[in-house]
């Protein structure tokens, strides 16, 4: 357990966790005033993810529409993000969005937060807020 040091900062899930301790072979992680607990090996995993590349939503959306069509690139101008917008627009509609009613919560929640990823990135790309 030499490996972290109480006070040090570690990343999960894109929030910040700092180290306060530790307890019964564990180290005491706290955020916002609550404490958790976590194993060398969970520690071991944090780091390892902190390590790997992050992919994003748009990146991700990308690299599938090029299964399909070899020539779907990654938007840099406003014309070509107009084109992401729209197909986002698209999928928001309550039939796509909700699979005709087939879809869980659960993954009508999962697909919106997709959705809102890619368009918060595409907005960025923009420069300004875009609205739906």
């Amino acid at each position: 357990m030499s490996e972290f040091q109480i006070g040090q900062l570690v990343e999960l899930n894109g929030k910040e966790y700092k180290i306060v301790g530790t307890k019964a072979r564990s180290y005491l992680l706290e955020r916002d005033g609550k404490t958790y607990k976590a194993t060398p090996d969970k520690m071991k995993k944090i780091q390892d993810q902190n390590q790997r590349p992050q992919i994003t939503a748009l990146q991700r959306r990308v690299k599938y529409g090029q299964l399909f069509d070899p020539t779907t690139k990654y938007p840099e101008t406003e014309t070509e993000c107009q084109v992401w917008f729209d197909n986002l627009r698209g999928e928001l509609s309550p039939e796509n969005l909700c699979c005709d009613g087939e879809a869980s919560r659960s993954q009508i929640a999962a697909k919106r937060r997709d959705i809102s990823e890619c368009w918060k990135e595409l907005e960025k790309i923009v420069g300004r807020k875009v609205g739906e």
